[in-house]
């Protein structure tokens, strides 16, 4: 048992970058932990308010018995699918597991401390939740002190069955990657897939909510169908809502069991599955000239083989992936539709007021910009070296062109998606000249900003010794800075084409792309930090 807590106090410090920020020095840590408690509460804020929003619209329409149920299953979901993300890292390909393993500790300990770990992370989302949910409906519709129980018991319980399938899923994921490289393109068409759902699902939803009865009608189907597809919501609900114990106790019943059978099976396949990963080897070599092996293939400048590196890093690390480039994405996808909406006659802009009209063509394209000025590759490029960052500091280049290549893969991204969806959106929109050229100058200077911004913020002060991707890719300080400053950017540019017209907005932009390349320009002066 001491080897486990010591264990979990080692996950848990360094799951949030807590251990790190209270050893890097009295100032900085304060800052760390400071910048990182407003995140948080920012986080809680919002995640709270949304759940509230979300039950309260579920009383207006008459489905009040339905929010335990749709709290459970959400709660449940959202830590498990969280966690399967991050399983990777924790559980399997972790830096330091040959460090971990040579501990004297039993392989149990390991695996139920990195389990927790995961535990507390999906317990962490269905508080958010379900919590304030819960709190709607006690208020509305009264609850038992039973009922009180259950809702206690089911956020502690719920996420635990979901968390199980997690794990196993990523534990075939690992094996198979092991012997298949291309095994994470099915993690990222999959994690694409269900991004995409969630958000345009929920768009739908809110475009119905004028449709009182209509809504009311999908509601009470979609409550049906998740009680029939995903069996112990509904039973966590009856205990909640009838005080039924008998299927509470079915409930409970089931996520205890499911969790053990995947501890025991876990912790069977951890050596194993650990040393396939360990023992795989990429089949090629890198090198400057392009060539790899005796063979050899076409030869390529530095350049061009540090930009095939980044890129392959990119397609190889789905959460890097999905991070870094999901708001390009949905870009792309909102454009597709509304010139298919528009083409098919589903969507007519003839509906828009003549008065809004304007508006919407002065500010579309800073609504393109946000999507594109917080998707940055470059924010954790630098960093995510790690251990392999003396192959960059001694590549017989300078540091122009080293940085330059995490940059390029940035953009070979953005310009091509901002093309194709401003060139969509210009197609589908009776926009006049200045607006359609706002749309390609705007979200392409905000990509700018966002490439070599997170670059010069990750080049200045990287972080090397992380043992899992997740730490430089979603809790680094460069990625939280452009996220903060490209939406303060969004916010400024909204604000002055709204106040002074798209003449203003275009200077703005054009601003900023001439600062971002000022900001290459110094990262590359700079130079490299070991």
């Amino acid at each position: 048992m001491r080897a486990f807590v010591l264990l979990l106090k080692i996950q848990m410090l360094g799951l949030f970058g807590i251990n790190k920020a209270l050893h890097a020095g009295s100032a900085k840590a304060k800052r760390t932990l400071g910048l990182g408690a407003l995140a948080v509460a920012a986080i809680v804020l919002f995640a709270a308010a949304y759940s509230v929003k979300v039950a309260q619209a579920l009383v207006q329409i008459g489905l009040s018995e339905a929010i335990p149920l749709v709290a459970v299953l959400v709660g449940a979901m959202a830590g498990a699918v969280a966690a399967f993300l991050k399983t990777n890292g924790v559980l399997f390909g972790f830096k330091d597991y040959d460090l971990v393993m040579s501990l004297p500790v039993s392989t149990t300990a390991v695996v139920l401390s990195r389990i927790a770990s995961l535990y507390a992370m999906s317990l962490a989302f269905g508080l958010l939740a379900m919590v304030p949910a819960f709190a709607v409906y006690a208020g509305c519709a009264g609850v038992s002190a039973a009922g009180v129980l259950c809702m206690a018991l089911s956020v502690v319980l719920a996420p635990l069955l979901p968390l199980s399938v997690a794990i196993v899923l990523a534990v075939l994921i690992a094996a198979v990657s092991a012997r298949f490289r291309h095994a994470n393109i099915v993690v990222i068409a999959l994690t694409l897939a269900a991004t995409l759902a969630a958000v345009f699902g929920s768009i739908a939803l809110s475009s119905q909510s004028d449709d009182l009865a209509a809504l009311t009608a999908l509601g009470t189907q979609l409550t049906a169908q998740i009680a029939s597809v995903f069996p112990p919501a509904a039973w966590a609900a009856a205990g909640i809502v009838q005080g039924d114990l008998l299927r509470f106790f079915a409930f409970v019943a089931a996520n205890l069991a499911v969790a053990g059978v995947v501890l025991a099976l876990v912790v069977r396949l951890f050596v194993p599955v650990n040393a396939l990963l360990a023992s795989s080897r990429p089949s090629g070599a890198f090198s400057f000239d392009g060539k790899r092996g005796a063979a050899g293939l076409k030869a390529s400048t530095p350049f061009r083989a540090l930009v095939a590196k980044e890129a392959r890093l990119l397609a190889a690390t789905p959460v890097y992936l999905m991070n870094s480039c999901i708001g390009f994405v949905l870009v792309l996808v909102a454009a597709l539709a509304v010139w298919v909406g528009t083409v098919t006659g589903l969507m007519s802009p003839d509906a828009l007021p003549p008065e809004l009209a304007p508006f919407v063509g002065a500010l579309l394209p800073w609504a393109l910009a946000f999507f594109c000025v917080i998707s940055s590759t470059t924010a954790a490029s630098v960093s995510l070296e790690g251990s392999a960052r003396w192959l960059m500091l001694t590549a017989p280049v300078p540091a122009s062109t080293v940085l330059g290549a995490k940059a390029a893969v940035n953009l070979m991204v953005a310009v091509p998606v901002v093309a194709v969806s401003a060139a969509l959106l210009a197609v589908a929109l009776p926009l006049d000249p200045l607006s359609v050229v706002a749309l390609f100058v705007v979200p392409l200077a905000s990509s700018l900003l966002a490439a070599f911004g997170g670059l010069a913020l990750d080049a200045r002060r990287p972080r090397y010794d992380w043992t899992t991707v997740y730490e430089p890719v979603k809790r680094g300080l460069p990625v939280f800075g452009v996220i903060v400053g490209g939406m303060a950017f969004v916010a400024a540019g909204a604000a002055l084409t709204a106040v002074a017209g798209a003449i203003a907005g275009l200077a703005l932009s054009l601003a900023a792309a001439a600062a971002s390349w000022a900001l290459f320009r110094i990262a590359a002066k700079r130079g490299l930090t070991a």
